[in-house]
């Protein structure tokens, strides 16, 4: 009896976070294509977002915000707080994956977060990336696709949250095991 009440529990568990376990399952499936192209590089200037965000509220000056697409991206910092700049971007984007993720039992919440991304979003895109590039437009359209389904539908703002908590979460992952199979001096890891 106590073996059959296990498996239930087990079950239950795995029911609930079903969706973040096919998130992950269609990522890992597709992960090198370009189906999940798009997604990885949003999930690159979220990363870049959190540096420039970090360097303004440390008291520094933002210059430029880039992300490029072979999912490489920087921004240039005057001033600041360097330390906890360069941390900011894997610290934020894995923090901001699991917050959505954790949001997804309060979906006004949840819906709120990410029009808050969305409109963070355009806002960094506008005043730091330059006019006219992929990542110009990449910042524009996400933000305004994430706003309008955070507006429009809450079952499209809960879809968009869990694929985007998951991409995050898995990004972060991916960033920590490229950085232990790259030089250190070409990652925010090996500035620190």
């Amino acid at each position: 009896m106590r073996f059959l009440k296990r498996i239930v529990y087990v079950g239950r568990v795995f029911w609930r976070f079903r969706y973040y376990l096919l998130c992950t399952i269609v990522a890992y499936a597709f992960w090198d294509t370009p189906l999940i192209l798009p997604f990885r590089l949003f999930v690159v200037l979220v990363h870049e977002i959190f540096h420039a965000g970090t360097a303004l509220i440390t008291g520094g000056q933002v210059l430029e915000m880039r992300t490029n697409l072979n999912e490489s991206g920087h921004t240039l910092a005057q001033g600041g707080f360097f330390p906890l700049i360069s941390a900011a971007g894997y610290v934020g984007s894995a923090l901001l994956g699991a917050l959505l993720i954790y949001t997804a039992t309060l979906p006004q919440v949840q819906r709120l977060l990410l029009l808050l991304i969305g409109m963070v979003c355009m806002g960094m895109t506008i005043w730091y990336t330059p006019v006219g590039g992929v990542d110009f437009y990449l910042g524009i359209f996400a933000g305004l696709i994430l706003a309008a389904m955070a507006i429009k539908s809450q079952r499209a703002a809960v879809a968009a949250a869990t694929w985007i908590g998951v991409m995050l979460c898995l990004y972060s992952l991916y960033d920590f095991y490229t950085d232990l199979w790259r030089p250190a001096e070409l990652t925010d890891a090996g500035s620190l």
